[in-house]
């Protein structure tokens, strides 16, 4: 289990990057590309959960925490690990980032088994510095292995603070999107939200397995969080920031 949570999280790194590329063209397109910075590769962001500063009018920057999502494709029998899975109608909001397996045996006064010696982290929907979320769907048909030079290059570029567009630009041109899917939203507006909101909106938890914690998130039926006004949809942007060479 550990080595396939270790997997995971490299794939999903992937996945972050893939769907940052298209989320970056669909914010810029029109615009001027230097009112977007991207800060997910600065450490000085990593405990904000930042990935996006967008320069506003008047001086003012809006900051963004993306999530991907890789379940929502339109086939329900077809899995490419990580990169597509069926459609799962829920958006997940990480509620627990850490909960911690190493606990003592003795139960606390709470009725609770306290932690021994890291303690349990919130998830990054109560903990996020970011202005707004914006959870982008992105079910891909390629492999891994055709994904993985383009990744592999753009780490490289990165290390040597080097510019990323063109290894980008081939990025797009190279990826083969089954459907995909973007969803925003404040997360002041939607933390406010959850606490009244109503457990029909909701599906319990999903659960994701590390090796020496579990990570959990609350399953907020996507279709009722947009049609409460909490999340906006913006529909497919793929298709509006492809290469024209493109064809899907």
């Amino acid at each position: 289990m550990a080595e396939d949570s270790v997997s995971t999280t490299r794939v999903a790194k992937k996945l972050k990057w893939f769907g940052l590329t298209i989320v970056k063209r669909y914010l810029t397109k029109g615009k001027d590309s230097r009112d977007l910075r991207d800060v997910h590769s600065n450490p000085d962001f990593y405990d904000k959960d930042i990935d996006l500063v967008l320069n506003l009018p008047n001086a003012q920057k809006r900051t963004i925490d993306l999530k991907v999502d890789s379940y929502y494709g339109s086939d329900p029998s077809r899995k490419i690990r990580d990169l597509c899975n069926p459609d799962s109608g829920f958006i997940l909001l990480e509620t627990l980032s850490q909960l911690q397996y190493d606990r003592s045996r003795k139960v606390s006064t709470n009725g609770t088994l306290p932690v021994r010696q890291k303690a349990d982290v919130p998830g990054w929907f109560f903990t996020s510095s970011a202005d707004e979320v914006y959870y982008y769907f992105l079910a891909l048909l390629n492999t891994e292995e055709q994904l993985t030079p383009f990744y592999a290059e753009y780490v490289e570029l990165v290390k040597d603070n080097q510019p990323t567009d063109e290894i980008e630009n081939r990025l797009l041109r190279e990826l083969h999107v089954d459907r995909d899917l973007l969803v925003s939203f404040s997360l002041s507006e939607a933390r406010a939200w959850y606490d009244t909101a109503p457990e029909r909106v909701f599906r319990g938890y999903a659960p994701a397995p590390n090796p020496s914690h579990l990570t959990l998130s609350k399953r907020v039926k996507r279709d009722l969080f947009i049609s409460n006004g909490i999340g906006r949809s913006h529909g497919s942007i793929f298709s509006l920031v492809k290469p024209r060479s493109v064809s899907q």
